[in-house]
């Protein structure tokens, strides 16, 4: 039986805003080849996770990022055990030219956006043996693309419920934050908004600060820079 394993990469693309009281304009991308395929690599039987890890350092060129296994997917004769991978562009240092960053939104629930194109879909429920079980059926004739937005939707719904119960949302963070562009971010992902107020105090005591030199022409002040500050023993919301 042939084992592949495939990374879902995503990339928080953070672009400066020239208006410095503004937080940076941010957007998630996901690592694909020019064929707008999921990076993955033929299990060689050692370790899955060190094997996949160094497959996406050859391709990022760093090794500066966050990895785990999401899920296994069946089909057949094939099995394919999909690895969440999560970023910052500032950790992409040398990008093979093989592959890509496009953008990725999930929207409403029913609307996968996929670089320029948007797909609907729909999550069915079956019930088996007494248990319900999510299936996701998604409007797309091309086979390839439909194994590919599975699996990069299987591990989007992954980092949307974890974003409430760990601190995945620092894993796409750079070296510098505002507490603003994680809120952003949060609400980028669980496409909903929250109370700015008491989101800050939420993540405030896992975010060091930074002293910075940065100073506007115009005298305005720039938001407050962070670290992320993990705590032992701890989740941050």
């Amino acid at each position: 039986m042939e084992v592949k394993i495939i990374g879902c990469f995503f990339v928080l693309d953070s672009q400066k805003n020239d208006n410095i009281r503004k937080n940076n304009i941010q957007k998630i991308k996901v690592l694909v080849t020019k064929n707008r395929e999921l990076p993955s690599v033929d299990f060689d039987g050692t370790g899955m996770k060190k094997q996949m890890k160094k497959y996406l350092s050859g391709i990022i060129g760093s090794d500066i990022f966050h990895l785990e296994q999401v899920f296994t997917m069946d089909d057949q004769n094939h099995v394919g055990i999909l690895y969440l991978g999560i970023t910052n562009t500032e950790n992409i240092t040398n990008l093979n030219e093989d592959y890509q960053l496009i953008d990725f939104k999930v929207k409403d629930n029913n609307t996968i956006t996929f670089g320029e194109e948007n797909y609907r879909y729909q999550t069915i429920g079956v019930e088996k043996n007494n248990n319900i079980e999510y299936f996701h059926e998604i409007d797309v004739v091309d086979a390839n693309i439909e194994r590919t937005l599975l699996s990069l939707l299987t591990s989007y719904k992954k980092i949307r419920v974890s974003v409430d119960n760990s601190d995945v949302l620092f894993k796409f963070m750079g070296s510098s934050f505002s507490l603003e562009e994680v809120r952003i971010l949060y609400e980028i992902i669980k496409d909903s908004t929250v109370d700015k107020s008491n989101f800050r105090k939420k993540i405030v005591k896992y975010c060091e600060k930074i002293e910075t030199q940065e100073q506007s022409k115009s005298g305005f002040r720039p938001s407050q820079k962070y670290r992320f500050k993990p705590l032992k023993e701890d989740i941050w919301i």
